[in-house]
């Protein structure tokens, strides 16, 4: 159990290291840790579950949102990539203002990384229609039908559709 923690980073370490990305991310310096975009990999994808709900706590509390971002586009591994994108919404952070880039990330022919950004672009609460109609047109605009996520998209745009049609 020892062993365990010290090849899992603590989430003071964690935070740290996101307050100086978002220090830099602010200060215009466009270097990125990659280091604390692992061990926050390694946190969230830990199979502890104390692990993983500190590294979300960490998040919710540092509000990470422009780190989460970041992380996610520099990342290239997609079973990483869909842990960054399911600590989106598993923090319960708010990416309103952000629908355009999880529409793009749901078009991803991965399953898991198209599953988790529907499921971002579903726990955004009170979406402007203008975002829905703009994740609209890039769901049409993207022959769906022959996607291996179609089912997946297809039910993300008809609740879409009812939405925008709700809110006329």
């Amino acid at each position: 159990m020892e062993n365990e923690k010290t090849q899992i980073p603590s989430a003071e370490e964690i935070a740290a290291k996101l307050r100086e990305e978002e220090a830099n991310i602010e200060g215009g310096a466009p270097e990125k840790d990659e280091h604390a975009i692992k061990q926050l990999i390694e946190l969230l994808g830990s199979h502890n579950s104390e692990h993983k709900d500190a590294g979300l706590e960490l998040l919710k509390n540092e509000k990470s949102v422009d780190f989460l971002l970041e992380a996610i586009q520099h990342t290239e591994h997609k079973n990483e990539k869909a842990i960054l994108i399911a600590a989106c919404w598993e923090s319960g952070l708010d990416f309103k203002g952000h629908e355009a880039f999880f529409a793009d990330l749901a078009l991803d022919m991965d399953l898991f990384v198209s599953l988790e950004a529907i499921t971002v672009i579903d726990s955004i609460e009170y979406m402007e229609v203008a975002a829905m109609k703009e994740i609209l047109q890039k769901l049409n605009d993207k022959n769906i039908t022959k996607h291996p996520n179609e089912s997946m998209l297809s039910d993300l745009k008809l609740s879409l559709e009812e939405k925008i049609a709700e809110n006329p």
